[in-house]
């Protein structure tokens, strides 16, 4: 079973201006990919598009929030003009607001179920006609651990993690005639600046606790390539990824 070449496959990356996505970005670049930047703010997707272009890549920059449908709409839309269509959608963004439940603020609730979770709808929604008229390609939601395990203090980002995966589940049955693989990869704890802990916190932790592991995001990357270099007769639904 030969692996598939990625060279000219064109993915949109969200959440590109940091974290797995810009490492997702940067790989796809390196095997010779197209990734279309998809993120709120500007600044941080053209730092990405930097490394991109470093990297030997040609990235398009599409500032938008995954939370508003005519904006990923049109993110899609750009990305399939620029690149000639789109083979992948690759959904990493994501936002962490711990807290216990009994303290937790509902403006905080809906922040997280709308970018992680509504965030996956809607770039799923604006990717399938696009990968439809190519014939195919994938989908590919970072949910969590925690999408399958709850944690104190997570409960707002458990229920967003999964219902990323029953949506991701549903959603492989019903576009599998279309030639799409929908995954899902749920990850462990990653050694980057989110949920209110520096990667400087999280290393000291490492330091301090020899049983404390952390992937880095390039490790969720490379998990995600393999994904997509997966032969068209074959798919992963669901990955999980712990720290060794």
């Amino acid at each position: 079973m030969s692996a598939r070449d990625l060279a000219g496959t064109v993915a949109v990356v969200t959440g590109a201006g940091s974290g797995v996505g810009r490492a997702v970005a940067i790989a796809l670049a390196e095997a010779g990919g197209l990734p279309a930047l998809v993120g709120r703010s500007r600044e941080p997707l053209e730092e990405t598009a930097g490394l991109v272009a470093g990297a030997g890549g040609r990235p398009l920059v599409v500032a938008a929030d995954v939370t508003e449908e005519t904006a990923v709409t049109d993110a899609f839309a750009r990305a399939a003009e620029a690149f000639g269509g789109i083979d992948a959608a690759i959904l990493a963004a994501g936002i962490g607001r711990y807290g216990p439940i009994e303290t937790y603020a509902l403006a905080d609730w809906e922040a997280t179920l709308a970018t992680n979770l509504t965030g996956v709808f809607l770039c799923a929604k604006a990717a399938i006609p696009h990968l439809r008229r190519r014939g195919g390609g994938a989908i590919v939601a970072v949910s969590s651990g925690a999408g399958k395990q709850g944690y104190p203090e997570l409960g707002a980002y458990s229920a967003s993690k999964f219902g990323v995966m029953g949506l991701m589940q549903g959603l492989a049955g019903e576009v599998a005639g279309d030639g799409i693989k929908v995954s899902a990869i749920t990850p462990g704890s990653i050694l980057t600046p989110f949920g209110g802990r520096s990667e400087a916190a999280k290393r000291e932790a490492m330091a301090s606790d020899p049983g404390k592991k952390y992937l880095e995001a390039e490790d969720v990357a490379a998990a995600i390539l393999f994904l997509l270099r997966q032969p068209r007769r074959a798919w992963t639904q669901e990955m999980n990824l712990w720290p060794f």
